[in-house]
This record gives structure tokens, sequence and C-alpha cells, in this order.
């Protein structure tokens, strides 16, 4: 029987793995994996089948991707939303998300459009296209300013 971790998280994993910049990954933590030897992964998958899907980061959570953070320049995040597809984030959006603590980030998405994101401090200003994962693991993350409690992340 497939587990319902290595279910979810083999579907993330297959797009990267199909992305022809991706070489290597290898499993780092609980939750994590390093692509490339150089680009840290973290994934969260929730089970519900319809919108909106919610992910709560715990202090570890939080502690552990400032650290890998630290390690290497930048985390990301890949929230898994069901069968529906992978929402990616860049570690430091989220953690603007979450105000830097434990909280939840919740990701929406209604049939045919990009993903809405919200969570602690407020909510993107504008969508996360599907297509964000696993490009934005191999590109830079660029674009994000602050809206008072709206955020903005091109793409």
């Amino acid at each position: 029987m497939i587990d319902k971790f290595e279910y979810y998280h083999g579907a993330a994993l297959v797009r990267v793995v199909d992305d022809p910049r991706c070489y290597s990954i290898k499993k780092r933590g609980q939750q994590g994996y390093l692509v490339n030897d150089a680009i840290f992964v973290f994934l969260k998958y929730s089970t519900k089948s319809r919108s909106p899907w919610e992910f709560s980061f715990d202090a570890e959570d939080v502690l552990h991707n400032n650290l890998m953070q630290e390690e290497y320049g930048e985390a990301f995040l890949g929230l898994i939303c069901g069968g529906d597809g992978i929402c990616g984030l860049g570690w430091s959006e989220a953690k603007e998300l979450l105000g830097g603590q434990a909280g939840r980030i919740a990701a929406g998405r209604k049939h045919n459009r990009s993903y809405s994101v919200w969570g602690t401090t407020g909510e993107w200003k504008r969508k996360i296209s599907l297509r964000r994962w696993p490009a934005l693991l191999f590109e830079p993350v660029t674009g994000i300013e602050m809206l008072g409690e709206e955020y903005a992340t091109s793409n």
C-alpha cells in the first residue's frame, strides 16, 4: 500500500524530475529534499479534494526552513493541493504570509484559474500560476512587494 506522504510528495517530485534542469534529488529532513545539491524544497500536502486547501506550519517547520534558507540562500515550498496541483512559493514569501512565526497558509483556486494564497498577515495581490511549480526552483524569485497587508509577486 502506498503511504499518503509518498503519494503526495511523489506528485510534486515527479514534476521536478521531469524538468530538464533537474539532475538530482536527495532527501533532506522529514519533509525536505535537496535538488541539484543546492536547492532546498519543503513539501506540505492537503488531502482535501476542493479549494481552499490549508497548510499548518509549526515552530519547528519555521525554524527548519529558516535554517535551510540560511544554508542555501533560499528555500522553496511546494503546497500540494489535493489532486488539483502544486502551489509553489519561495520561503521568503511564505515567511511573510506567516509573519515569521508558526501559523497557517491557505491556497484557493477556481476552475481554470490561478491560485490565490493567504496567511496570517494577508493575501497576495496577484495570483500564483499552476506553471510556477517547479519553475521557481530553477529561476530567481523576484518582484515581492508589500502593499499594506496585501502582497504581490511577479509571475
